[in-house]
């Protein structure tokens, strides 16, 4: 049903998967790069919400410093800001996340919670980006105390298919006062 393939494209081939194979190499190679930057500049940040998104967010607000001076509903919107004129022009909803999103404690959420999980994040995230700028310490305890706070808030919620033992049982053993 098919035709026999000639040495030439079996050759095409071979190059077309040599090329695939070192653009993984490479892209393996930028993000180790990418993660020991990170791990230097910005502990708490990348302990926080990852080596990408904390690249970006650093990205996309200049510096560091400059990411510093924002407002947490600034940082949890960056990204976002053609759907946010959009919004306000049209007088339509406001977006509730920009670059955030892509935190993988956002991406874990149930879609009507992801709004309070941004929120909750974007101000954690604000104070490790000032640590990270003003502080003297380049360790990540912050940003991994922060993350296992925001963590407690988004297991508060109710998931969908757990059963009521479990779920009784988290409500029951987790403190309620240090979800903030």
């Amino acid at each position: 049903m098919g035709t026999e393939v000639s040495d030439l494209d079996l050759l095409h081939i071979r190059e077309l998967c040599d090329q695939v194979l070192s653009l993984s190499e490479y892209r393996a190679q930028l993000y180790d790069y990418l993660k020991s930057r990170m791990n230097t500049i910005a502990p708490n940040l990348t302990a926080l919400v990852g080596e990408l998104v904390g690249a970006r967010l650093i990205s996309h607000g200049g510096s560091l410093l400059n990411l510093s001076k924002q407002p947490g509903s600034t940082v949890q919107i960056l990204g976002a800001e053609k759907a946010l004129f959009r919004a306000l022009k049209t007088k339509h909803a406001t977006p509730k996340y920009g670059l955030i999103f892509h935190a993988s404690l956002v991406g874990q959420a149930a879609p009507k919670h992801k709004g309070k999980i941004s929120r909750s994040l974007a101000a954690k995230t604000v104070l490790a980006i000032r640590v990270d700028a003003l502080g003297d310490s380049q360790d990540n305890t912050m940003g991994l105390e922060n993350r296992a706070k925001v963590t407690k808030f988004f297991n508060s919620f109710p998931l969908v298919g757990i059963s009521l033992n479990n779920l009784f049982s988290s409500f029951l053993t987790d403190d309620v006062s240090d979800m903030c």
